[in-house]
């Protein structure tokens, strides 16, 4: 495997990816296939474009279910069928996407999870509810922007977590935090990934990146999805089925495309917002 290992051995496959919150994919994209896509990003950056999410080192580009890189990733049943089996997907259904930039001399990514609703049962179920899958067109090591993970975070608590669930209010916390949110940690997981790698990472796992301090820019996709869409709860999905990313009303065509037919989410109940609860409890533990 092409990985770098900060301090402990990592699991592979689908029991793996349950207990440590992570799988490699190598080689997911071929190599023509991401020059290809590697140039759809090139122009979708020079050309004008909708809102961005901008945070401090790293730009997110929202892509839609339409768009040709979406397409060009979700099209092949080899790579969807090596992500199934990789988490063991009974339902795998296509939520959202985006372009990852990470520019040249650039500083680290704190440690972050995504998952939105903490609130609710469902994020103490063993399962991942929602997974993310980091499609890298760029090499990436510690100089150049990896990713780093804390293995089994997804389904334990750790010190980290306790920061980020904190509200400091004096200057020493916010700075003790910030330290905090940047360090590395003992246990922590950095991945070498090559052009064409891809790292699927259960949406509660935390994670960071190291700083880019090459001169040349990190880009990555990221595809969302919800590896068992029937089996969350109703109210769970009558949320993600009005995200921007999937058709509204009367944008799909009555013959829909294979990759559409199999991978983009239905629901048949009333669409509703949940109140969004991103922050971890401090202190939590899944078992069984």
């Amino acid at each position: 495997m092409r990985m770098a290992i900060d301090r402990r051995p990592f699991e592979s496959g689908r029991e793996g990816f349950a207990r440590g919150g992570f799988v490699v994919l190598e080689g997911w994209i071929a190599t023509r296939e991401r020059e290809t896509i590697q140039s759809d990003i090139d122009r979708l950056l020079l050309a004008p474009h909708g809102p961005s999410c901008s945070r401090p080192n790293n730009v997110l580009l929202p892509l839609r279910w339409s768009d040709t890189t979406v397409q060009r990733l979700l099209v092949s049943d080899r790579r969807v069928q090596a992500l199934r089996e990789a988490v063991g997907a009974s339902d795998l259904r296509w939520i959202s996407g985006y372009v990852s930039i990470k520019e040249p001399h650039s500083g680290p990514l704190p440690w972050d999870q995504d998952w939105w609703c903490w609130d609710h049962p469902v994020t103490f179920r063993h399962s991942a509810p929602q997974l993310a899958v980091l499609c890298y067109l760029t090499a990436t090591d510690r100089e150049h922007g990896a990713l780093r993970l804390l293995p089994g975070s997804h389904l334990r608590s750790s010190a980290i977590h306790a920061y980020l669930a904190a509200g400091h209010s004096s200057a020493t916390d916010d700075r003790e935090s910030a330290h905090m949110g940047l360090s590395d940690h003992p246990e922590q997981v950095t991945l070498q990934a090559a052009a064409g790698d891809a790292v699927v990472i259960d949406y509660r796992l935390l994670h960071g990146t190291h700083a880019n301090s090459s001169a040349l820019r990190r880009d990555c996709v990221i595809l969302d999805f919800a590896p068992c869409w029937r089996d969350l709860p109703e109210d769970i999905r009558a949320h993600p089925i009005s995200h921007s990313a999937l058709p509204g009303p009367g944008e799909m065509t009555p013959s829909w495309p294979s990759w559409e037919s199999s991978l983009l989410p239905r629901y048949r109940g009333i669409r509703r917002d949940l109140l969004l609860s991103r922050s971890a409890p401090a202190q939590f533990e899944i078992v069984g």
